[in-house]
């Protein structure tokens, strides 16, 4: 990039190509993907290659780049996840087929040029991706303040079908917030420069609380709590202040969280011109109302009336508020079984771990217990299910490579790029969320596709 031009135009290129995709993702959720799925996957290759001629555009030449030290391992044991999964497709091919060609050729394509890209370049690419996440955040909530009330006694779904599925977008918009946090921490910025940062914290906490998603919540509260005691550490030995920012943080954003509060609960009742989707589903609050929910996403086999008995009954003696907090007091409750605080997936662990072989299967759900269970609820055991043992194995080792090579980065490099904590906080919620949902596709999940997208950056071990 020659100018100042051109890096604005490059970056609105790229910009574009992510908000497409986040697009993309949310209509693929409010759709569902059974009917549509070959029309998807081809969009989201279409997009992925305007993202991959954007990212060329950052490329420089090999005299004026320094040399990069690439992580051969990392590496080899993506391709090698890539082609076993591969090898799965093409023996037994798959009812929803072509994730392995995706990774294998868009992602792949992307660690390849990263390679060519300078730190400071792939640093801005991350910025780019951080801001289109946050961009769609602002958006997506300005419609749902106007346009998607609550529902007195059911989860709030925000801009989807499915409360647990805006709680799992949420948590990558959380990671790109305290991104831009953490570098400000860095760089001691004035504490009336955070305000805004704080506001989006507090909305984004707000939409959670009121889509009562236990596997987000948990899963953000994980990974915060890992960055606060790193980031402490790191600005001890720095010797700067990092509490006040906290400090500062607590009202800021508990205003922001009521105020969001007062906005839902009255704005789309005066505009009163509500946007419904015809897969709307309505998740009570009060879980021992309803029947076992096993399923994040439906099927065209998969009804309300498979999920809950009475609708009308439940809600009139359902919670009043979004009852997040009781959700999660659940799993210290005594006498509930793990199986039910899970809502019935170790019993589903136990039944698709049980047929998982060499080969993988056909489907991605199967019958359990008599129910239709769309996936298996965790990525690990779905690796293994759909595409076989070998291929589980590399996944297990990438997931253990990403962990520990994204806390490295980030501590490597928290000083001198902004987005230096980004892959670490897209890793360990990545690697939280899927012990109890099932997250591989990248034009369905966002977090899946900045989980892949991040692989190509902490890939690039080279201290500097």
């Amino acid at each position: 990039m020659n100018s100042k031009k051109d890096t604005i135009a490059n970056s609105l290129f790229l910009m574009i190509s992510f908000l497409g995709i986040i697009v993309l993702q949310l209509v693929v959720r409010v759709n569902g993907i059974s009917d549509d799925y070959l029309l998807y996957t081809f969009i989201f290759i279409i997009l992925s290659i305007f993202m991959l001629f954007a990212l060329q555009a950052y490329t420089v030449t090999k005299g004026k780049r320094k040399k990069l030290s690439f992580c051969i391992p990392f590496f080899v044991i993506w391709i090698l996840m890539c082609l076993c999964m591969l090898y799965s497709d093409i023996i037994v091919p798959k009812r929803y087929p072509y994730l392995s060609l995706v990774l294998l050729c868009i992602f792949t394509g992307v660690y390849i040029l990263f390679l060519f890209i300078t730190r400071e370049n792939r640093n801005r690419v991350l910025n780019v991706l951080i801001t289109s996440i946050i961009v769609a955040f602002v958006i997506a909530s300005v419609v749902c303040f106007l346009f998607r009330p609550f529902k007195v006694g059911i989860r709030y779904l925000g801009l989807s079908t499915n409360p647990n599925v805006y709680g799992m977008f949420l948590i990558s918009v959380s990671a790109c917030l305290f991104t831009k946090l953490d570098y400000m921490i860095q760089n001691q910025a004035k504490l009336i420069k955070c305000i805004i940062i704080y506001v989006c914290i507090g909305m984004a906490f707000f939409f959670l609380y009121m889509t009562g998603a236990r596997t987000s919540f948990m899963a953000i509260f994980a990974v915060l709590l890992v960055w606060f005691f790193i980031r402490l550490v790191l600005s001890r030995k720095s010797k700067q202040s990092f509490i006040k920012y906290f400090l500062f943080a607590v009202p800021v954003i508990v205003v922001s969280f009521f105020v969001s509060y007062g906005m839902l609960a009255t704005i789309p009742n005066l505009i009163n011109k509500p946007i419904v989707f015809e897969r709307d589903r309505d998740f009570l609050l009060n879980d021992d109302l309803t029947k076992i929910c096993y399923a994040s996403e439906t099927t065209p086999d998969t009804t309300i009336e498979e999920i809950k008995n009475d609708v009308e009954y439940a809600i009139e003696n359902a919670d009043k508020e979004p009852s997040l907090f009781k959700r999660i007091s659940m799993i210290f409750s005594e006498g509930a079984s793990l199986d039910t605080i899970l809502n019935g997936r170790i019993s589903i662990y136990k039944d698709f771990s049980s047929k998982i072989d060499m080969l993988g299967h056909y489907k991605y759900g199967k019958k359990v217990n008599g129910t239709f269970v769309v996936n298996a609820h965790n990525n690990t055991i779905q690796m293994g299910y759909s595409y076989g043992i070998p291929a589980m194995i590399f996944y297990i080792l990438l997931c253990v490579f990403a962990l520990v090579y994204s806390i490295r980065y980030y501590i490597l490099y928290h000083k001198k790029y902004s987005c230096a904590v980004f892959p670490m906080l897209i890793v360990g919620a990545f690697l939280m969320t899927s012990l109890t949902e099932c997250i591989m596709l990248p034009w369905q999940s966002l977090l899946a596709f900045a989980f892949y997208f991040c692989l190509g950056e902490i890939m690039n071990t080279q201290k500097e």
